[in-house]
């Protein structure tokens, strides 16, 4: 459960990573220009919905009911 729980960790931070650079890029400005806070947050943001989403569909039961 643990390599599971560390799995979704690790995916929803580079999935939201990825989403962060396709934002980036649809709204016509560079990660340099985006800067680093904005990027780290909105990274962190949208990894976190993902990590909910795979939370409930791979019932790691990370989050409380």
């Amino acid at each position: 459960m643990l390599l599971k729980r560390l799995g979704i960790g690790v995916v929803s931070l580079l999935v939201g990573f990825g989403l962060t650079v396709i934002v980036v890029q649809l709204i016509g400005t560079t990660l340099e220009e985006y800067g680093v806070y904005y990027t780290f947050f909105t990274a962190l943001s949208l990894g976190c919905a993902v990590a909910i989403w795979l939370d409930k569909f791979l019932s790691t039961e990370m989050l409380p009911k």
